[in-house]
């Protein structure tokens, strides 16, 4: 029997290969942080995770969030967006400082490490800030400077040049950090700072990050001051390619989800985010029927109020069966392959993460089903979606490395984090 660094043995694993194959008792082999072995075979490893009991399935990808906003959790509650933004949040963020973002990254990654996120696509401010802290908890960054032109009182090439320096420096970062530009929405930015953002990610080889079409109002007045819907005007400047992530996408027409679908333009969907705002319901269902690329995402802490995608899954499910009053709407298998590869596609990824399989980087997360909820497991998929909860995660490894031991944090003093992280906010709001 060949020995490996790791090996994990006995648990349901959900491998989100091509054939979404599935190892009831199954096994795998880790070695130098890759897939060396997924079967049904027995392994042994240096290092044992006992997953009897268990789903093991590859780390979950959060494909939309703000990361640091973990600093507005609770706060500001219950109100439409627009007003939520530039009432509350907007004026909150001026006083951000540094260190401020740098704890509460630190709050976000390791709440994503303890619910099984080993991927996220983060856009916020200082982050720099947050790259150290992904690092130090020891999960996937994919981050973006967010990139405010409209209401900012800076001059356009100043703050294009903000993201452009960190993507420049960020980009490959210890291996674990990948960066993109992170234009705002098209209501914050104009379509000729847009058409520079194209330029500049094609100059640095990094991908687009964007908020789209995600609360009517902006979208119908975009409409009337340019003629055609943002999907058309972005369209026409050749901002749309197969390295752009839109978030939320909630308002589209028919030849929209088009032209989305033949640029192979990748699609975030937030669900809970988009419920408690009242935003809408994206048009999920079609678009992953006509192979729009979608990745589930939490949105920030300030909207959802966890990074909990496992929690997010049954809504995400949910949410699609009512707006299409279709209970076959968003099942369970398609809506865990979502948050695992779909949001690794999504962002481009799916060569080395996403799914467990021999020859990709071993990001994998065991989840404890031996609780009384979830009995009788008849079929993986559904446990998981619609009796799962981000706290019945057990162990976490991140390429190849464990991170989340029997649901305990390795990486960093967390209590230590918490006392930085109360003081922050108490700094920001008194």
């Amino acid at each position: 029997m060949e020995k490996y660094e790791i090996a994990v043995r006995n648990g349901i694993v959900l491998t989100m290969d091509d054939e979404m194959k599935v190892f009831s008792p199954g096994s795998i082999g880790i070695e130098d942080g890759e897939i060396r072995y997924v079967g049904g075979d027995e392994v042994r490893g240096e290092e044992e995770i006992d997953a009897r009991g268990c789903i093991v399935t590859p780390g979950f990808v959060n494909c939309h969030t703000h990361s640091p906003m973990t600093l507005f959790r609770n706060a500001f509650e219950d109100q439409p967006l627009e007003k939520w933004l530039k009432e509350y949040v907007w004026p909150v963020e001026a006083r951000l400082k540094p260190e401020h973002v740098k704890v509460g990254a630190l709050v976000a990654a390791a709440e994503m490490a303890l619910n099984g996120v080993t991927c996220f696509n983060d856009m916020y401010f200082y982050m720099d800030q947050v790259a150290e802290a992904v690092v130090e908890v020891g999960i996937r960054g994919v981050l973006s400077e967010g990139l405010v032109e409209l209401f900012s009182d800076r001059a356009s090439e100043e703050i294009l040049r903000k993201g452009t320096e960190f993507a420049r420096r960020y980009h490959g970062w210890k291996g674990m950090i990948w960066a993109a530009l992170g234009p705002h929405a098209e209501y914050s930015c104009s379509l000729e700072f847009l058409r520079r953002v194209r330029e500049e990610a094609d100059r640095l080889g990094v991908g687009i990050h964007i908020h789209l079409a995600e609360t009517k109002p902006p979208v119908d007045e975009f409409v009337r001051a340019h003629g055609k819907t943002p999907i058309k005007a972005l369209d026409e400047i050749g901002f749309l390619r197969n390295d752009v992530l839109i978030a939320h996408a909630i308002y589209l027409d028919d030849e929209d989800l088009r032209i989305i679908r033949e640029r192979d333009v990748a699609v975030a969907y937030n669900p809970v985010s988009n419920m408690k705002l009242a935003s809408g319901a994206a048009r999920i269902e079609e678009m992953m029927r006509v192979g729009i690329r979608v990745g589930l995402g939490t949105d920030g802490p300030g909207s959802n109020n966890t990074l909990d995608m496992i929690q997010d899954m049954k809504i995400a499910s949910l949410l699609q069966k009512l707006k299409y009053m279709d209970p076959s709407s968003l099942p369970a298998r398609s809506v865990v392959r979502m948050a695992t590869r779909g949001g690794a596609e999504a962002l481009n990824l799916d060569h080395m993460i996403g799914s467990i399989e021999v020859g990709k980087r071993a990001d994998i997360v065991v989840i404890n089903t031996r609780k009384v909820r979830y009995q009788p497991i008849r079929d993986p998929y559904t446990a998981l979606t619609y009796c799962g909860s981000g706290s019945d995660v057990r162990d976490v490894i991140v390429d190849g490395r464990i991170i989340v031991r029997d649901g305990v944090l390795q990486t960093i003093d967390l209590e230590k984090v918490l006392e930085e992280f109360e003081r922050a906010v108490s700094d920001l709001f008194g």
